[in-house]
């Protein structure tokens, strides 16, 4: 949250928690620092920290978020009133149950983090392997010469089909989902940015994402025109709208992983502005020709393959990575559930994965008997998988956790006559 100043807006020292009042409803912050907030913003802080942890309330809020936006008025700009924040009722354990709850979505919550982190540098260090690779593509770099139009390396160039449906909700049986334009504009494929459609409206043919796919988006803002993602996996319940495209390039000129990152050069972007049409104010738009027509380098194969491998190879990782994070969301959904209706057993709160993102302290007190097993049983293998650890470091720490345990005898070698080999058990 910046630091704001103005006139007759009430000043909050560190540690207060924000909740929005307009627009974003329901979003909260912890002050990092004494700031001013302006009546979009409402200060919350505890009369008693013995009984109150303030950020017991900000997580309750947060899991609460889609409940005060349903309370809230306003046709354009959403807002809640003071006195509908101040109605809600809140079942309060005590202040050390309050305590145990936060640390464990703290926990949880600082995974998910890192996960977002941890996907985001492989997107940084792709865009660097790239700029070492090809240089700057609207540089022509010494290494080749060749250069020509988009068009000349497309096979087609595809457009969409639009309908208008509902927005924020899961999809029924009947109905597909049109993507929005945002589903392309951080440069990644978010599937879950559609609107809902009857089946029955659609009489038009429409394009399904599927995986591998190079989507463009030929209108939008001044800063957002012009993106394009690569799809991941294939999505059957989902179509394109008329506002983005499906690029589909001749392989053996040019791959849609480099020109993938060609598209999101900061320099082609300055080439999609000069060419669309539009106000600067309002969308703006690029047409097939013009885009057909923008000149772009077109090196050697071998390299684009020799990229296209790498690009592949981080993208598995991240892939990974973000099944992960999706796990740990949805634990991080089911434990705030429990918490919030008074039903979870710190025992069996948090799962294996994220106690090994811990220390063996940490461990020891939030393991039980089951997660010990589940730990030897996904050990018991003796390898690296998907389906035990997603990574090296986390498969070096479980060893270590059980050597602890054997330290302290929590668990035993036995020899088992079937497999004729010594195996660890509680």
């Amino acid at each position: 949250m910046t630091e704001i100043t103005g006139i007759n807006t009430p000043k909050y020292p560190k540690g207060t928690l924000l909740l929005a009042m307009y627009g974003s409803v329901g979003k909260t912050a912890i002050l990092g620092v004494e700031a001013s907030t302006n009546q979009a913003i409402l200060g919350i802080r505890a009369k008693d920290s013995e009984i109150l942890n303030i950020n017991y309330l900000k997580f309750w809020l947060e899991y609460n978020q889609e409940f005060l936006s349903s309370q809230s008025k306003g046709a354009i700009l959403k807002n809640i009133s003071l006195s509908v924040v101040e109605k809600q009722r809140i079942d309060l354990p005590d202040i050390e149950t309050q305590n145990r709850i936060v640390a464990i979505l703290e926990k949880v919550k600082s995974i998910i983090f890192k996960r977002e982190e941890t996907i985001a540098r492989y997107d940084e260090l792709l865009r660097a392997i790239f700029l070492d690779t090809f240089g700057n593509p609207i540089e022509r770099p010494n290494r080749w010469k060749l250069l020509d139009t988009i068009g000349n390396s497309l096979t087609k160039l595809s457009s969409g089909t639009s309908y208008s449906g509902e927005e924020n909700k899961l999809l029924e049986d009947d109905e597909l989902g049109v993507l929005k334009i945002s589903a392309v504009t951080k440069g990644f494929f978010n599937a879950n940015e559609f609107k809902a459609v009857k089946k029955d409206v659609i009489k038009r043919q429409i394009i399904h994402p599927k995986k591998g796919d190079l989507l463009f988006s030929r209108a939008n803002t001044l800063e957002l025109v012009g993106a394009t993602c690569i799809v991941d996996t294939d999505y059957d319940s989902l179509f394109l709208p008329d506002k983005i495209w499906k690029v589909e390039t001749d392989e053996s000129v040019i791959k849609k992983t480099f020109l993938h990152y060609v598209l999101q050069n900061k320099d082609v972007r300055k080439t999609f502005l000069s060419i669309a049409t539009g106000s600067s104010g309002s969308m703006l738009n690029i047409s097939m020709d013009k885009f057909k027509n923008i000149i772009i380098p077109y090196p050697p194969i071998e390299l684009q393959e020799q990229f296209e491998k790498t690009y592949l190879k981080y993208t598995r990782l991240k892939e990974i990575l973000k099944k992960s994070h999706q796990h740990i969301s949805e634990l991080f959904s089911s434990i705030s559930q429990l918490a919030f209706k008074g039903e979870l057993d710190f025992n069996t709160a948090v799962d294996l994965e994220m106690l090994l993102e811990n220390d063996y302290t940490f461990f020891k007190e939030n393991s039980n008997k089951e997660t010990i097993k589940l730990l030897l049983k996904r050990l018991d293998k003796h390898e690296l998988n998907d389906n035990r650890f997603y990574d090296q470091r986390l498969y070096d720490k479980a060893k270590e956790f059980v050597f602890e345990l054997l330290k302290e005898d929590k668990i035993k070698q036995v020899f088992d006559n079937d497999s004729k080999r010594v195996k660890l058990t509680v």
